[in-house]
């Protein structure tokens, strides 16, 4: 098997390239984003590359003519070259949060990195060609039931920052999936005159239930399969989303994301990389506060193992007057130790930060000490 560290760019880049010119309008891109099932496409002027619009940029601006220029939506991207190492690329995906990277020499488009075609060739490595899904995947996820309400759906979402949502019974077993896409197209129509060159609005119907829009039946897989049984599944089925189950029940859920992480979790590092999602605040002595606490956290937590990667979700709901109370969805991941997963719901986000940090150092302690045990028993 391959090792991570000598793979590059070239290895996984693919020389058929979409893209789009500066002056291309909104309307035509939406096409084209739909027409080819791509979510981000890089924007060119001449022979250089100059930007790149996201399906998540458009998704996220409010109102904006159907006229407006590609420029207008561009948003800047990590520059790569075909000989940078993949772990550097894997780094700048996860920096910058696009699923799809251009491919540049000196200035000009010659390829793209898309993350489901890097899957097949991490799985096929020496770090991650052994590991199970129970060691990757996200346990215990948040999920909906068939007669929750749609706007429900949404929001939660919204809050976790995901694309899809698990249906389960009253028993817990999944029965469903519903995703965003499903949600869009039945609470949102596209305004024929649009007198302020509006994409659509949103309409307010009575309740609509999860189970009258949701997908069935979810495709699943097993906590014992290998990741390379998991990628193999997404491309076959062309979905970024596999649930989990044992027992008929839903123990987790692994996504793509999941497994480039885990691949950069693979390679020691000077320090831990923190990434914080969901919090909109403009004030940036909360920031400074909450990297403070979480420091202090992975100072403790590195007496026990070496922290990697600590990616961090907030979510703010329940607003009384002034105040929020905030949620948090943490994951850890170590170079030795694999994955750990905490939450806390909390009025003070300090807290809840606070709060999780100290679950994820038990559990991290307490994989420790197991770890100590079996090399103990192999040593008699």
């Amino acid at each position: 098997m391959t090792e991570l560290g000598s793979l590059t760019i070239k290895d996984v880049m693919s020389s058929s390239v979409a893209f789009v010119r500066r002056d291309d309008k909104i309307s035509d891109i939406i096409s084209k984003m739909s027409a080819d099932g791509i979510h981000e496409l890089p924007v060119v002027d001449g022979e250089n590359t100059i930007g790149i619009v996201t399906y998540n940029t458009l998704l996220k601006k409010k109102n904006f003519p159907l006229t407006a220029k590609a420029e207008a939506v561009m948003q800047s991207f990590p520059q790569l070259s075909e000989w940078d190492p993949l772990m550097h690329g894997i780094q700048s995906m996860i920096d910058s949060g696009l699923k799809d990277l251009p491919v540049l020499r000196n200035g000009k488009l010659i390829g793209i990195v898309y993350r489901k075609d890097m899957l097949p060739i991490l799985t096929d490595t020496k770090e991650l060609g052994g590991r199970s899904v129970s060691e990757v995947m996200t346990p215990k996820p948040e999920s909906v039931r068939e007669d929750d309400d749609v706007k429900q759906a949404q929001s939660i979402m919204r809050g976790l920052d995901e694309k899809n949502l698990p249906v389960v019974d009253s028993n817990g077993r999944i029965v469903g999936v519903i995703g965003m896409k499903d949600i869009i197209r039945t609470i949102w129509r596209p305004i024929k005159k649009p007198t302020q060159g509006a994409i659509g609005h949103q309409i307010y119907p009575m309740k609509i239930d999860v189970g009258s829009i949701m997908s069935r039946p979810p495709i699943t897989i097993a906590p014992e399969n290998t990741l390379k049984d998991a990628v193999d599944k997404m491309i076959k089925r062309d979905i970024s989303t596999l649930f989990v189950i044992e027992d008929a029940k839903l123990v987790g859920v692994i996504t793509p994301k999941d497994i480039i992480e885990q691949a950069l979790g693979t390679q020691p590092s000077e320090g831990v990389y923190v990434q914080i999602t969901g919090l909109e605040v403009e004030d940036p002595d909360i920031y400074d506060s909450l990297y403070a606490v979480i420091q202090k956290g992975m100072i403790r937590i590195a007496k026990f193992s070496d922290p990697n990667i600590f990616n961090v979700h907030v979510a703010m709901y329940h607003h009384e007057g002034l105040r929020s109370k905030y949620s948090v969805h943490a994951r850890l991941t170590t170079t030795s130790n694999g994955m750990f997963f905490s939450k806390n719901t909390n009025w003070d986000i300090f807290k809840a930060m606070d709060d999780v940090l100290e679950v994820l150092e038990k559990e991290v302690k307490k994989q420790r000490g197991k770890s100590l045990s079996k090399r103990r028993k192999h040593k008699m």
